[in-house]
């Protein structure tokens, strides 16, 4: 396979334009369409540019004989074990935190405990971006694919106690009795419509520019 069929399955398959990949890598669009036409190959740092972008080989994208990056050593697969590691402990972390939560509001019965065994949730987002930030400037496609799911599942994990509190604070202005069942009730409802709009939000981030 040519190295200008391959870049254009690459762009293609990351749902990018001709427009959105040549912002990426700072050059024109006439010069990604003269690569994907065969007209012109792009230079050294380019080819650089293109194997981090898609995380890809540079081996893979100059040689016609390798029809996919499989055919190469898998020099990247440790690294992505890594960072699906580090988002499984983390997902595990938040896990905890949130049975905590549990524990102190409806066992202990205390709002103040739950609200400090929240923080270390905030820490453990803060701890993840701060990190991914540092390597941000070598942030592959996969990399960024592990944060949009971390960030998706953290919302379903940590948006339900703040929520839930906020609530319970309004409710407490409620000038009439109110039904603990119809607060449940309504926590729940506004929890979900919160997450699900958050999740949305995350994943129209990561959607490719018009």
């Amino acid at each position: 396979m040519k190295l200008s069929d391959k870049i254009v399955g690459l762009r293609k398959s990351n749902g990018m334009s001709q427009e959105d990949l040549a912002e990426k890598l700072d050059v024109s669009r006439q010069a990604i369409s003269r690569w994907e036409s065969g007209a012109a190959m792009p230079d050294a740092n380019n080819i650089l540019q293109l194997s981090k972008l898609f995380d890809v080989t540079t081996d893979y994208l100059l040689n016609d004989d390798y029809q996919s990056d499989n055919d190469l050593p898998k020099i990247k697969e440790v690294q992505n074990d890594n960072l699906g590691q580090i988002m499984i402990y983390l997902v595990t972390l938040e896990v905890m935190i949130l049975l905590m939560q549990f524990m102190t509001m409806f066992i202990l019965q205390n709002v103040f405990f739950a609200f400090l065994s929240f923080l270390p949730f905030v820490a453990a987002i803060g701890g993840f971006e701060y990190a991914y930030q540092k390597k941000v400037s070598s942030a592959t496609e996969k990399t960024k694919n592990f944060r949009r799911k971390f960030y998706k599942i953290s919302a379903w994990l940590g948006l339900y106690f703040p929520i839930r509190f906020i609530v319970s604070v309004a409710a407490g202005f409620y000038p009439r009795p109110y039904n603990t069942l119809v607060l449940e009730a309504i926590i729940l409802v506004i929890y979900i419509a919160v997450a699900t709009c958050v999740n949305l939000s995350i994943d129209k981030s990561y959607l490719p520019k018009e």
